[in-house]
């Protein structure tokens, strides 16, 4: 089976490892996934992301449960 890395068009083997130093066209009939170099690159953004957003607070509120009937 052939595997292509999605995001950088590598061809990479069954571990995730590249084995093209360079992007191919796209093989629409290999498997598509994400090779190790990208998938680390898209690991670290997304825990430098987070670390980065506040937490929310809830806003106190006063409900009248009162029935007008």
């Amino acid at each position: 089976m052939l595997r292509q890395c999605a995001w950088c068009l590598r061809l990479m083997d069954s571990v995730g490892e590249p084995t093209s130093s360079l992007p191919v066209a796209k093989i629409y009939e290999a498997s598509h996934g994400m090779c190790r170099a990208c998938g680390n690159l898209w690991l670290e953004q997304v825990l430098q992301d987070t670390e980065k957003q506040a937490a929310l607070q809830s806003l106190p509120m006063k409900a009248d449960l009162t029935c007008l009937y």
